[in-house]
């Protein structure tokens, strides 16, 4: 009994407590906007915002790309990205693209109609692997960092010796601090995982290098017009 006593009385207290520290703030802020007119205290109240909320304030800021009478837009923070390859088999996207799945499977029918078995098959493997690899590059460009494409061609122009690993963390570190505070939770071993998993690039203890992977990607982002003008 005395315990349920006990716990109704500090709830009350917490209540007054509350309600107290409330008509505080009313008599405060009151007191604010009679007392010092109503651009002073706008101004103070800004202030005590831009304070309590400066770190939002600081993330958002970089990410801003046009400001105008019909507000502004900004770029989404990087994510994480997927770090896994894209070559295993799946079965075709039939239901999503009905129509031109028709059309196209019609074409390729009349490609192969007249060759025997042997170079049916042949065609049609070598057709699915220069589809694949074009869905391939056009998958990694969909989600590569603009510094990811610079870190690349960086390399390519190293050839084969590549890069030092120390000469990489500086250039990482350089990276960073022109993208701060969007980059400020990110790693550089986080960074070249992507490029890791895509087999776009190879770590060893000491140094980095560009694969033939990586090197192709260039190529056919050059061929097929690709900006190297990336988010990030």
């Amino acid at each position: 009994m005395n315990n349920t006593t006990d716990s109704d009385n500090n709830w009350a207290e917490l209540v007054s407590g509350l309600i107290a520290g409330w008509e505080w703030l009313e008599r405060l802020l009151a007191a604010l906007w009679n007392g010092l007119g109503w651009p002073h205290s706008a101004l103070i109240m800004f202030c005590v915002l831009i304070c309590l909320f400066k770190d939002e304030i600081r993330n958002v800021i970089p990410r801003i790309r046009k400001f105008g009478t019909d507000g502004f837009e900004m770029e989404s923070p990087p994510q994480a990205q997927q770090a896994t390859n894209e070559g295993e088999l799946q079965e075709p996207p039939v239901g999503d693209f009905p129509h031109i799945f028709g059309v196209v499977f019609e074409a390729v029918t009349r490609e192969i109609e007249g060759k025997d078995m042997a170079e049916a098959k042949q065609f049609l493997v070598r057709d699915s692997a220069g589809w694949r690899v074009l869905c391939f590059f056009e998958n990694i460009y969909s989600n590569i960092f603009g510094g990811q494409i610079q870190l690349l061609q960086l390399l390519n122009q190293r050839g084969l010796a590549g890069m030092p690993t120390a000469e990489a963390e500086r250039e990482w570190s350089a990276y960073k601090e022109r993208f701060t505070p969007a980059l400020d939770d990110w790693e550089m071993d986080g960074f070249l995982a992507f490029l890791i998993g895509k087999e776009l690039i190879i770590k060893s203890e000491d140094r980095i290098a560009i694969t033939f992977t990586g090197h192709e990607f260039l190529i056919w982002m050059t061929k097929y017009g690709r900006s190297t003008n990336r988010p990030w």
